[in-house]
Order: structure tokens, then sequence, then C-alpha cells
């Protein structure tokens, strides 16, 4: 292995505690160490990683891609099916428990992320998915038609079509998700591009470990692969990279300033920019929910499935969770019939509220007209705002739900040990909406007891604003109402936050999911799958409302092969209408 590792037990109170020193190469045709070098170092509670990798200069990097550059034919004119078993390959490697990069990867990742080691696992095997040659052939037609489109001119109409790749693709990567690196390298392989990628900081060791599996499996490809490290404030590397003509295309994922950076010194240039930047995602419930608690409690626990996975770090990661809920509360009638109801009325000990409540009707109507006012006006709006503080049948006793749900699930798929900082940052979270929202009794916050960081849901009276939604990491959830989708819509666009929608999960009738999904895709969102399914990403779908693939390569066609082809007129869009040109014989 070209890793080397340093296990170092320490033993205090008799416990063993772990300090790892990991020491990873640049990925350049085969693993690169360099003198100058950086180190990330994690703390969880006593356990200590250190990642030390390697920082290439300018110089280096510039020569790196002009090498690449030199093999856009190889990979052009190697077979797809070729490239497909090697992908197949990799993925069986990872896909097997004894495979000793994976059990390696499977042991720094949790130190990493903060996730448990049964949750890393689960979210490797939903993305090696991809890595598999069925799978990879369902993306290629599902995205572009069919693997065919690569290796020849394929008859239309009258033309014949080609799908000829971009040439040298930078893949400039962000640390918020591990699997990134499996995601962009299974892209620029699939589309016979030359890879360039640019490590984050925060996460260089997957990405080398994955080249160095493609390596094991096939040495002819990992040399159209590298994969480097520097730093993301050097702007002057980013300009020399795009005017060496070396680099025809930009696969760019993290936040918007790194996003807007390369779009603007890219596009100078004339390159191709595919951006997966910030994105904003959440869950939409219809009031008909409130209809079946058996349903209630199995929603909110496929919505905590959700929440948990990546520690709500990746883009399509839901942040809150919106229930419909159309009449408004009355506090006219709270404080009027707050004494009634703190008094011993039959509404709170029977096991159905409502039904007392109705029951009931009678006897406070003629206490209500001896005082002098209209109850039964009072009733008509406050009935909702009633069975929301008596029952579980209400966006707060979602809420619960929810926590109870995540309770559950925490059980299941634990987080790791949290570094310092994530504790503090977790408190400082559950305090700010304690002292702005809480103390005036407009939030309910729920947590573990004796205050445990695992998860937080906070029920939140008022729609959350958008820093209150950046928030919503490491397990940390707002539930709120909204008395319809408009009112929602109308929030986002007072926010200005339609660039930043990707993914809303959906539920309710059919009618509602297919009006709730039409209104938010004409603003901006891409994405409604069912709720829990948020991290499902059907073969072969669009991805924030364009097919990738797609991107990455480059349509051309041939418009004449033969006299009689030349001579079909159907299919054709004339630029000259009504001009003819004689068929007569050159001489």
């Amino acid at each position: 292995m070209n890793i080397v590792l340093y296990y170092i037990a320490i033993k205090r109170l008799g416990v063993n505690h772990l300090n790892k020193h990991i020491k990873i190469p640049g990925f350049i045709f085969k693993p690169v160490y360099t003198e100058n070098t950086t180190i990330e170092t994690i703390k969880r509670q006593e356990d200590v990683l250190e990642i030390e990798f390697p920082v290439f200069d300018k110089e280096f990097i510039l020569e790196t891609a002009k090498n690449l550059s030199l093999k856009k034919r190889r990979a052009h004119d190697r077979h797809i099916d070729d490239i497909l078993n090697v992908i197949d390959q990799v993925g069986d490697r990872w896909r097997d428990p004894n495979y000793d990069i994976r059990k390696e990867a499977l042991e720094i990742i949790p130190m990493m992320t903060g996730q448990s080691k049964q949750l890393c696992e689960i979210e490797l095997m939903g993305t090696l998915f991809l890595w598999e040659k069925k799978t990879a052939e369902g993306q290629l037609l599902g995205e572009i038609g069919g693997k065919h489109y690569l290796e020849d001119w394929v008859p239309k109409l009258n033309t014949r079509i080609h799908a000829q790749p971009r040439g040298v693709v930078l893949h400039n990567l962000a640390g918020n998700a591990f699997n990134l690196g499996l995601l962009t390298v299974f892209y620029g392989l699939i589309t016979k591009n030359v890879n360039l990628i640019k490590l984050s900081h925060e996460d260089p060791y997957m990405t080398i470990k994955l080249c160095e599996s493609i390596a094991d499996v096939d040495k002819k490809i990992s040399k159209e692969i590298a994969a480097l490290y520097w730093k993301g404030s050097r702007g002057d590397i980013y300009d020399d990279l795009f005017s060496s003509g070396n680099i025809n295309c930009v696969l760019a994922w993290g936040g918007i300033q790194s996003i807007e950076d390369i779009r603007r010194r890219g596009y100078r240039y004339g390159i191709k920019i595919i951006d997966n930047g910030p994105k904003l995602s959440f869950s939409v419930i219809s009031e008909d929910i409130f209809a079946d608690e058996h349903k209630m409690e199995e929603i909110a626990q496929r919505i905590a499935i959700d929440v948990v996975c990546w520690n709500q770090k990746a883009c399509l990661s839901p942040r809150v969770l919106y229930v419909v809920d159309k009449p408004q509360q009355s506090t006219i009638f709270q404080d009027a019939m707050g004494d009634y109801f703190s008094n011993g009325s039959d509404i709170e000990k029977t096991s159905d509220p409502i039904k007392s409540f109705n029951g009931s009707l009678d006897k406070m109507f003629q206490e209500s007209h001896s005082d002098g006012f209209d109850m039964k006006a009072l009733m008509k709006r406050s009935i909702k705002g009633l069975r929301n503080k008596i029952t579980e049948l209400s966006p707060l006793g979602f809420a619960k739900m929810l926590a109870r749900g995540l309770k559950t699930t925490d059980q299941m798929l634990p987080r790791a040990n949290l570094t310092q900082a994530d504790g503090l940052q977790i408190a400082k979270k559950r305090e700010y909406f304690f002292m702005n929202h809480a103390i005036k009794k407009n939030a309910t916050i729920i947590n573990p007891p004796n205050n445990g960081l695992d998860w937080t849901v906070v029920y939140l009276r008022n729609l959350p604003s958008m820093m209150e939604m950046d928030m919503c990491q490491d397990r940390f959830i707002i539930v709120t109402r909204i008395s319809s989708i408009q009112d929602l819509i109308h929030k986002i666009r007072t926010e200005n936050l339609q660039q930043y929608l990707q993914t809303i999960s959906l539920f309710g009738s059919e009618e509602f999911i297919k009006n709730t999904a039409e209104e938010f895709s004409l603003i901006g969102a891409y994405r409604f799958p069912r709720i829990g399914e948020h991290n499902i990403q059907p073969v072969g779908m669009p991805w924030d409302g364009h097919y990738l693939l797609q991107d990455m390569i480059k349509w051309v066609y041939i418009g004449f092969l033969s006299r009689e082809q030349d001579e079909i007129e159907e299919g054709k869009i004339s630029l000259y209408k009504d001009l003819r040109i004689p068929n007569k014989s050159l001489n």
C-alpha cells in the first residue's frame, strides 16, 4: 500500500484511545509525495486523526494538466465497454468487505465525518451502486440515449450524430460529503474524459484511495487521472490553468463564493462550467397527514432517516419540515377558555378529546352567551388551535413524533463522537432558538434527555429565515406549519432563495403532489421524491435540472453522407427558404 499509517495506542484510565497519523500522497498516474505538506487534524473526545497530504506548486500543476491533455485522444479511442468493465471491477473491490482499502476507509471516514461506521458503510454502498456495469449502462441510456453514441456516428433522420468527450475536465471538489470523489470520477470516466481532480482540504482521503483502486485494476486508465491539492484561494493557479488551453471543462462542487470565482475565471476563457453549488432542500406535508396517526408515525420515521444521512451536509438533505395546517389559531379563544381547560375540564381526560370537545359545545355556548360575546364565531376560528394543543394530530404533535423517530434512528445509526467544536455549535444553536423564539413562546425545542447532543427538533411557530435554515445540520431540524403552499413560496421569494432550491420531498394526495411540484418547479426546485427518499436518485434521471453527462460531452453531427441522403428534405430546416441552387456539374 502507498499510504503510511502510524497507530499509537494510548492507555488512559483503563480505556484505549487511538491516535492516528495518516500520510496521504497526491496521485499523478501513481502516488506522489512532496516536501511541502499540510495537515488536517480532527479531535473527537480522546481520539485524534491527523491527515498529512502534499501541497503542489503551480508549475507542477500546469505541467500535469499539459501531460493530461496529451492523453485525450487515447481516452477517446478506448472502447466504452472497456471503461465499463474497469468501473465494474473497481466497484466489486469496494463492495467486498475484505478489501483492504475499504476496511481502512471505514476506519478513517467516521473520524473525518463525525458519523458512525454503520452509517458511513450504508452511504458508501449507496454510492457504489453507480460503480456497476449494468447501472452505468442504464445511466448512459437515460442521459444520452445509450453507450453507442460514444462509439460511432449513429443515424438520426438524414444525419449521423456522435457524442464526443470535452477533453480534460477539472473536478473542483468540496468537502461536505465523502462520496463526491466516487461520483465525480465516475462521471469523468464514463464520458471518456481525462480528469484532473482538485482535492478539498477537508477531505483529501477518499478520492486518493479510489484512484489507487483504479490503478490496481487498469494502469492505463489511471494514467489519465490526476488528483492534487492546492489552496482554493490561489486564483493565479486557476487563471494559468484556464488560459493554458489544457482545461476544456470544469465540474465544480462547493460553496457559492468558490463557484462564482470559478465561473468568473472560466468564462473569460470560454471554458464549459458545470456547477453544483450550495442547495436548499426540505419536506412539505399535506394536511391529510392528520387523518391517520399511524401514518404520521410512519412518515416521521422516514424523515428521521433522511435527516441522519450525511449529517444533513449534503445538498439533498432536508433542513425544514413544512406541514400544511390551514385554519389559524385564535389567541382570543385561548385567553378566554384557558381557565376552563385548566380547571379539570373533561376534555383533558378523555381518550378522544375532540369528540369530548364537540359534546361540550352546548355547555360552553351557554356560558359564553352569559359573558356577552359570540362564542360560536370564535369557535369556528379556533377548533384547529385547540386540536393543536391537546392532541398529537397537529404540527406540534408531528414534531414530537419526529423526535421519537430520531431517537429510534439514533439507536440504529448512532452518531460518532463529537468534536468539541461540534458540541459547542449544537449548544449555540439551541441557545439561539431558546432566546429568540422559545422564551417568547414561539418555539418548542425537543432534544434527548439530559440535553444530549445527538439530535434536535425545533417546532417553530413562524417560518424560519435563511440563517436559521443554515443551522440545520448535524441532525438538527425545524418543523413549522404553513397555511398554504403560496405562503411558503412568498417566503422563499422574499428571502431570494429560488436559486438555492433543489430537493423537496412530498407527502399527500396525488393531486397535492402534482400541484405542489408544479408550483415549486416553476420557481427553481428540481427533485420531488417521496418522504424518506431524499438520498435516492433513480438511474438516468436529471440532476439539478440538467443531465450531467450531457454537459460533459459535445454533440456533433454529419449532415451529408451520400447524394441520396443529401436530397432528403424531411426533417431539415431551411435557412434560405426560396433560394434554389442549380444542380450543375462543376467543370
